[in-house]
């Protein structure tokens, strides 16, 4: 931290600030405009909450009318539709659609205890069903009760229609036709029984698909001041509306209710007048609806704040009217005292903006200060002569603005290096690279650099072990090339170095492998010794471009295909690698959305063992993009593992292998093995453990029947963390198999190492024991020592009889391959059971053995 100067320190003064009289003078005048403002914003307050809590009141009332006739109706409805499905209403009204009379037979009669039994039904339902509101309760058949008619009606008292009763005509009829649920409400009407206002609730009884008839019941309209009493102390409004214009008043509890109900349009207006609220009466209220919930509007001669509702099974309006007279003077009240607070705020203004401009005019020296500041202009010197405290904010800006010129210099410098290397970041850089090596015609060499086991040392040492490794490795590379200056950080595990003013590309080579050269021994981190895996990627300049971001992306395609041919490769950028890395990255780009769009599938191939029993299944993933067709699984596994696409891949393969697993052997009653090839990536994820047991319990498999195959190539670099994976494998009772045994990774040490259960020999060495004796003699000791390791083996790739025959001979214990089948769908996996099953044991070989599966191609 740079030392405050002498002449910046602060020191006793004899004089008060004159700013500070000045401020504190400003303080009385902000403290008055401050309690204006409370006083302004407290009124508003309190009317917005006023606004509110009557809006709120008024949707409160209107809602618990809704929810009060809701229960009304819905009570009828449950009344109704539990008659209806009620057996005794249900045989009756069976026994009226097949012709049977309504009356009450005599006793002799077949039928006469079924319809007295629905008589005492009706009966006890209308008496203790919605007590005063209903009417009514009857049942309906569109049977023909009597010649003429075309149904008749059965009610509470022992009512039977008279011949001139037509079902069609009923008002609820059309509704209950309409409905899709079985189940209506009617519109308000005059009952021509009694002369009251009713509404019908009606539910349909059904003998299967078929309407039989129809249970109803009316409910008097004159019971709903009982049932709205003491939901409002303010008027409550119920309507029906199908049309603007077309409303008719149902009920309305203020005063002259009685002569609005069942008056609709023009009468309501009528009634407005001459109840002495001209146009400001009922329909106003009506014609006040909007889409919102409130409004406000003088009728009835008051002013209300109106809330509407809709019941929507009926088409009803119900409003609610909240008396609000006395808003209007809070409105005016409050117009008032907003006037004189503006007025007062503009005198207060006036007078303080004269007297702050003459206090702070220093400021505009520190605010153009600090501008010059943010323009990264950090030697400026703020002067203020008066001795005041805005000089000590000039001091600490002076201060402050040298301090952050230092913290600018050390984040350019951490920018402009590898914190880690301490080389110098490329892109930092970008601009000094292309002044240096890219003005000339001369060839210059950009050569991308790859520590490409850094991941693995990461998980498998820690990272300690990986940072130390990246130092050691940059360290190595500079020490190769012999200038730092021509070395560069790509960020991560990637390093750039530029040989300039080259006359050959064999140059370039032999610089190249004097660099791998110089990593071919291992270094030894932290007592461990660690391999080095590296690859290099070159372009050309000017050839493969003229820019640095051009050539840095074609050395790090060029690395992509050095990475493809192995360790310690390095190539030259050309067109075709693009073309080639290109149709990997459209690969890639449409694998990561395979899973999503369901464009992976599964086959299973089986597995016969030495008993001609089916042993089980591997599971095998197909890809078919629908833009490059059907891929490879040997391109697009290797793609997906490169990119770790292959761990949600993997896990989708797993989790699916043993779904078919699960319906095999509910399909078959027998438990057949599945295996499920673990791709290296895949089971060395910390979760992969959790993923697997969380697998088995959502597939329901019986773990003991799942194999996971995994190659050998894992073997080399990941052992001990593989151990632990393994052991919890055979903790929840799966199995492990060491696959494409034979390839050339592993020994023998890691097969009598690690606990595996199964070791499947690769189908290059099954194709290749009839080239010799010594192949015959070799393979029949792996499979007498796998034997002695209580190991199953399993042959790949089982092709021919000959094969077959001596792979038994040899007591080799399973076998896979297109003798038996190809990898099949799982329709076609479960008719292969099928067929395997029905040929005699003895004969199972001679009759799959004899198809030709090869002629389809080899998918295995």
């Amino acid at each position: 931290m740079p030392k405050t100067p002498k002449a910046l320190k602060r020191v006793k003064q004899n004089k008060p600030y004159r700013l500070s009289k000045r401020i504190v003078s400003l303080t009385i005048l902000v403290d008055g405009i401050f309690l204006v403002l409370i006083m302004a914003l407290l009124a508003s307050l309190y009317y917005v909450n006023m606004r509110s809590a009557e809006q709120a009141n008024a949707a409160l009332r209107a809602e618990s009318a809704v929810q009060t006739v809701s229960r009304w109706i819905d009570d009828a409805k449950t009344d109704a539709v539990g008659l209806a499905a009620d057996p005794t209403v249900r045989d009756y009204l069976a026994y009226l659609y097949d012709g049977g009379e309504p009356a009450i037979p005599i006793p002799a009669d077949p039928d006469y205890a079924m319809i007295v039994r629905f008589y005492e039904t009706i009966q006890t339902a209308g008496s203790v069903g919605g007590s005063d509101s209903y009417d009514f309760l009857f049942v309906a058949s569109p049977a023909e009760c009597s010649a003429g008619t075309d149904g008749c009606y059965i009610g509470t008292g022992n009512a039977i229609s008279d011949a001139d009763w037509k079902l069609t005509e009923r008002f609820w009829y059309q509704a209950i036709s309409a409905s899709d649920d079985g189940f209506a409400v009617s519109d308000p009407y005059l009952d021509a029984r009694t002369g009251d206002y009713v509404i019908t609730v009606v539910a349909a009884a059904h003998a299967g698909d078929l309407t039989i008839g129809y249970v109803g019941i009316d409910i008097l309209l004159s019971s709903l001041p009982t049932l709205l009493e003491g939901v409002s102390d303010n008027p409550i409004l119920i309507y029906t509306e199908d049309l603007p214009g077309t409303a008719t008043v149902i009920y309305y509890s203020g005063a002259e209710g009685s002569t609005y109900e069942m008056q609709s349009g023009a009468a309501i207006a009528a009634i407005d007048a001459s109840n002495g609220f001209g146009s400001a009466g009922i329909a106003a209220v009506i014609a006040a609806r909007t889409d919102g919930s409130d409004a406000y509007i003088d009728a009835l001669s008051s002013r209300y704040i109106l809330s509407f509702a809709t019941m929507d099974d009926v088409n009803w309006r119900i409003v609610a009217l909240v008396d609000n007279s006395r808003g209007l003077g809070l409105e005016i009240t409050f117009a008032i005292m907003l006037v004189l607070v503006l007025l007062l705020l503009a005198l207060i203004s006036s007078v303080l903006s004269k007297r702050i401009g003459r206090s702070l005019s220093p400021i505009d020296d520190i605010l153009d200060s600090i501008d010059e500041i943010k323009r990264g202009k950090f030697d400026v010197v703020v002067n203020v002569t008066e001795n005041n405290e805005l000089k000590h904010v000039a001091d600490a800006i002076n201060i402050m603005s040298t301090e952050i010129g230092d913290q600018m210099n050390l984040v350019y410098k951490s920018f402009l290096y590898d914190a880690m290397t301490g080389l110098k970041n490329r892109r930092a850089c970008h601009q000094e690279i292309e002044d240096q090596y890219l003005k000339g015609s001369e060839k210059t060499a950009f050569c991308m650099i790859d520590l490409n086991n850094l991941k693995n040392i990461n998980v498998t040492k820690g990272l300690p072990v990986g940072d130390d490794l990246l130092r050691a490795f940059a360290d190595r590379l500079v020490d190769a090339l012999g200038q730092k200056e021509r070395v560069y950080s790509n960020g991560g595990n990637e390093f750039l170095f530029i040989l300039p003013r080259i006359r050959a590309l064999e140059s370039v080579e032999a610089t190249i492998l004097k660099v791998f050269d110089r990593f071919r021994l291992p270094i030894d981190i932290r007592n461990v010794k660690v391999d080095i895996k590296c690859n290099i990627g070159v372009a050309v300049y000017p050839y493969d471009g003229r820019k640095l971001d051009e050539l840095v992306k074609k050395c790090d395609t060029a690395l992509f295909k050095a990475k493809e041919q192995g360790d310690a490769k390095f190539v030259f950028y050309n067109d075709q690698i693009t073309r080639e890395v290109n149709y990997k990255a459209q690969i890639n780009e449409q694998l990561a959305d395979a899973i999503e769009k369901n464009q992976l599938r599964l086959k299973f191939q089986p597995l016969v063992d030495i008993h001609n029993e089916i042993y089980g299944f591997e599971a095998l993933a197909r890809w078919k993009s629908p833009t490059l067709g059907e891929i490879s699984p040997q391109i697009f596994i290797s793609n997906a593992e490169e990119s770790h696409l292959i761990i949600p891949i993997g896990t989708w393969i797993l989790r699916e292998a043993c779904k078919a697993q699960v319906a095999f052997a509910k399909q078959f009653g027998k438990d057949f093995v599945m295996s499920v090839n673990v791709s290296p990536v895949q089971i060395l994820q910390k979760d992969f453990v959790e993923v697997l047991r969380k697998i088995v319990v959502e597939s329901d498999i019986d773990p003991h029947f799942l194999v996971l195959e995994i190659t050998e190539g894992i073997l080399i670099d990941s052992t001990i963390y593989l151990e632990e994976t393994i052991d919890f494998i055979h903790e929840i009772g799966a199995k492990i198999a060491l696959d494409d045994f034979g390839t050339g990774y592993a020994s023998l040490t890691y097969v009598r190492k690690l606990p595996f259960d199964n070791l499947k020999i690769d189908k290059s060495f099954v194709d290749g024991i009839f080239t010799s004796k010594k192949d015959h003699a070799i393979l029949g000791s792996i499979v007498d020592l796998v034997h002695n390791l209580n190991m199953k083996v399993i042959a790949e790739g089982v092709e021919t009889r000959k094969q077959y025959e001596f792979l038994k001979q040899i007591s080799t214990d399973i076998y896979q391959g297109f003798l038996f089948s190809k990898p099949l769908s799982y329709d076609e996996s479960t008719k292969f059971v099928d067929q395997f099953y029905k040929v005699a044991k003895a004969k199972r070989i001679d009759v799959f053995g004899s198809r030709d599966y090869t002629k389809e191609g080899n998918e295995a």
